[in-house]
């Protein structure tokens, strides 16, 4: 049987949960909605999916620093930690915007600690984004493992054309696969990138082509929805398309105009998009490939587990036993132990 690896878009998982348990509380920990909400999560989809192996991909400090380098624009729209200096905000505002960056920070380093107690893996490397570690996590390990990506970013849909990969969408009410895509986006799985390219990404402030969106896209090309067309195919069609237009003593089209006028956006575009070729440095290459080594047991368990929960007063919430809410994990916990004796036999 194939390890059932689940990958973690972590910090989209933590900003989910600590916004959507909002009226979590305990008096030792405080708002622990993030930490109990992040977890309740992992079980849930270890049980659905019968999981035995998960990693916690982290956005490391400064992480998007090269792509920030490639186009200075990237994720400028994003609240920094000079935030207070950008916008207006009365004192009050101000103090609890402070008071919620160090409560999700604070969610942050106990999830971390739990996750060690139930050998779920972890990894985070300075200046490099989660999604270009578990890009780089699907294009080497797919041939040995099944992966489920928990996310709600669509560049992921790049990936589906790669073995045994499932991408679970957190507002998609079923796993998203290569069969499937289409009965929830216009377009075909393939045509992720070069819908992504053409047209930008709002969320990451990438700029795309002036009034070239997804929907005059499929307008124009239809195409798209059945099969690859790669961005150099768009453009070699939209020349002919205006070539005609002319011909016909018509206007040529604006839209493809700009496409026609704007290559060299389109090339930085696919450095900037492109999850086939992640953005890595050595660090991040080096801790994939230690991903591999099995996990060790020492200091490692339910013992430390249960005293944290128990300072924290996380079963309150849970209001059951520390055995039935731990319980989903022992597939994981059971298969890390096995890699480790197995390890140590071979040695």
């Amino acid at each position: 049987m194939k390890t059932r690896t689940l990958l973690v878009d972590s910090n989209y998982l933590l900003k989910r949960s600590f916004n959507g348990a909002k009226d979590s509380y305990t008096n030792s920990f405080g708002f622990i909605g993030g930490l109990y909400s992040f977890f309740t999560t992992i079980r849930k989809l270890i049980k659905e999916h019968m999981i035995n192996k998960v990693v916690l991909m982290w956005d490391g400090e400064n992480g998007g620093k090269f792509r920030y380098l490639l186009d200075t624009k990237y994720k400028a729209n994003r609240k920094t930690k000079e935030w207070h200096d950008k916008i207006e905000l009365t004192e009050t505002q101000i103090k609890h915007e402070k008071e919620k960056e160090v409560s999700l920070l604070k969610n942050r380093k106990r999830i971390q600690a739990y996750a060690e107690e139930l050998f779920l893996r972890q990894i985070e490397v300075n200046d490099i984004e989660a999604d270009d570690l578990i890009a780089q996590y699907c294009l080497t390990n797919n041939n040995e493992e099944e992966l489920f990506i928990f996310t709600n970013d669509r560049d992921f849909s790049q990936l589906l054309d790669e073995l045994n990969i499932t991408i679970l969408f957190a507002d998609k009410y079923e796993p998203i696969n290569k069969t499937n895509y289409f009965m929830h986006f216009k377009h075909h799985y393939s045509n992720a990138l070069t819908i992504k390219i053409i047209s930008g990404d709002v969320s990451d402030n990438i700029d795309g082509i002036k009034g070239v969106k997804e929907d005059s896209l499929l307008k124009y090309f239809p195409e798209l929805k059945n099969k690859h067309l790669s961005v150099k195919e768009i453009c070699q069609m939209a020349n002919e398309l205006n070539k005609e237009r002319i011909q016909n003593k018509q206007k040529p089209l604006k839209i493809f105009e700009n496409l026609l006028a704007n290559i060299d956006r389109l090339k930085l575009n696919y450095k900037l998009m492109n999850l086939k070729e992640p953005i890595l440095n050595q660090e991040a290459i080096d801790e994939l490939e230690q991903l591999k080594m099995p996990l060790s047991s020492e200091n490692r368990g339910s013992n430390n587990l249960y005293k944290m929960m128990i300072e924290d007063e996380f079963l309150s919430l849970y209001k059951g036993t520390f055995v039935n809410y731990v319980e989903p994990f022992y597939t994981v916990i059971m298969n890390e132990k096995q890699l480790l004796t197995e390890y140590d036999n071979n040695k």
